[in-house]
């Protein structure tokens, strides 16, 4: 359940300010702040934008001799262990890449629109009396093994292969503001709309935001609970450390070519064995994660503010490298503790022969940080146990045969994946509607819908 939204606060913001106050420590008990020179802040433009991370991540940043401005970095709003400071947007990828090579993290900060949010964020976060996030507003429950074997038995590896080797060799990056990122969301959103083939339930679009790179969101319409949404994501774009061209090379292929890849494998099952949902589902593909998780911030935040009803979130990020002895890692930070182990009860069902272990970010690490921002259930699996991923990330390394040219560990998170879409989408035999629509014969729906 959501908190009731307050008068000074967008419900929007105040759960973006329970995520800083988790990162915080939920101990949360004073508050340091730190206002930089009037001149500092009035020189907000379109520009520069607000971040907020780790105060020892702050300080190497700082070390690192950032500038705003022609002025140091200043911790403009420090709490315990959390700083909001004013970067320029230029500044975004140098910081992401100082993650990845000072900490060896992918995105690990969040952004903010202006110095206000950050404010308003910092004291909503003492006022919450909340300690968790999100929900589980449906049961979850292991009931439809026939659609689930279905599904499987038309997974490709090669496929899956496929896809993640276009995406890592077809275009020079998928950096969020270059025009090979740009086309990276085209072809995306062309291989969801081929596989779609015209269905009249279908719909794929691009999510346009602020900046170069839309995301791609394919939905398909629940026929009996429309209003309630499932979402499966991952992030589209790219990243390389180590320079300043904006021509760079950045293949991408575990991070995140392989979950948009997975994703794209089960859309491509989907619609090739006619699957027909009861909730509605949507498929994301997301832009600028690298960059503080920007995409599915600006989605998520959209679906909170319009009342969307997300009852269920899977974030696929690297799934291609299996770097541990166990086969899938299963988050426990920032997710929804119910929905977590949902996920879990569906590999020890349907993926019986694999082994996984709960692991942890530590920070918000990934694109269900964002959904979890806005109270919605969200859960993440991951290709390794955290800290044994794949060390090529961001690098021109990460290509498919770093993966050892190989779809095999892929095809187990898309097996996990199509699980998760069919036994959430669907409640009860969704043939009973479907022969009942068709024929005009209603007379059992009484029965099966209280």
């Amino acid at each position: 359940m959501r908190p009731a939204e307050t008068d000074s606060l967008s419900f929007r913001t105040f759960n973006r300010l329970r995520l800083i106050r988790a990162i915080a420590g939920p101990a949360l008990a004073a508050l340091l702040v730190t206002f930089a020179p009037a001149s500092f802040a009035a020189g907000a433009s379109g520009d520069t934008t607000w971040i907020s991370l780790e105060a020892e991540v702050f300080e190497t940043l700082r070390a690192e001799r950032f500038q705003h401005n022609f002025q140091p970095l200043v911790a403009v709003e420090e709490t315990e262990g959390i700083v909001v400071t004013q970067v320029h947007r230029s500044d975004l990828a140098e910081i992401s890449i100082l993650f990845h090579e000072k900490f060896h993290r992918c995105a690990g900060f969040m952004r903010h629109d202006t110095l206000e949010e950050a404010r308003a964020t910092v004291q909503s976060a003492i006022a919450s009396k909340a300690d968790s996030f999100g929900g589980s507003p449906i049961d979850y429950i292991i009931d439809q093994p026939e659609l689930v074997q279905s599904l499987h038995a038309e997974l490709d590896e090669n496929a899956l292969l496929a896809t993640i080797t276009t995406l890592s060799t077809d275009f020079n990056n998928r950096y969020y503001q270059h025009p090979s990122g740009v086309a990276a969301s085209e072809w995306i959103r062309d291989l969801w709309l081929g596989y779609a083939n015209g269905r009249l339930d279908v719909t794929v679009e691009l999510y346009d935001h602020p900046w170069a790179q839309s995301s791609v969101v394919m939905t398909i319409e629940g026929n009996l609970y429309p209003d309630e949404v499932i979402v499966l994501g991952g992030h589209m774009d790219s990243i390389a450390s180590g320079t300043s061209d904006p021509n760079f090379l950045a293949p991408g292929a575990d991070d995140n070519a392989s979950g948009t890849a997975t994703i794209s494998e089960v859309i491509r099952v989907a619609m090739a064995t006619g699957f027909q949902p009861q909730r509605t589902v949507k498929f994301m593909a997301y832009s600028a994660e690298e960059v503080g998780l920007d995409g599915s911030q600006d989605i998520a935040g959209d679906f909170s503010d319009s009342g969307v009803d997300v009852v269920a979130v899977l974030q696929l990020d690297m799934t291609a490298l299996n770097g541990s002895v166990e086969d899938i890692g299963v988050l426990t930070d920032w997710t929804d503790p119910t929905l977590t182990n949902f996920v879990e009860d569906l590999i020890d069902t349907y993926l019986p022969d694999l082994l996984w272990v709960n692991t942890a970010c530590g920070y918000p690490c990934s694109d269900h940080a964002a959904w979890t921002f806005e109270g919605y259930p969200a859960a993440m699996t991951f290709e390794s146990r955290f800290g044994q991923h794949n060390s090529a990330l961001h690098s021109t390394d990460d290509t498919v045969a770093t993966l050892g040219n190989s779809g095999a560990h892929a095809i187990k998170f898309a097996r996990l994946a199509s699980a998760f879409v069919a036994e959430i989408a669907v409640d009860v035999d969704s043939s009973i509607f479907l022969d009942g629509f068709e024929s005009g014969d209603t007379s059992r729906w009484t029965e099966l819908v209280p």
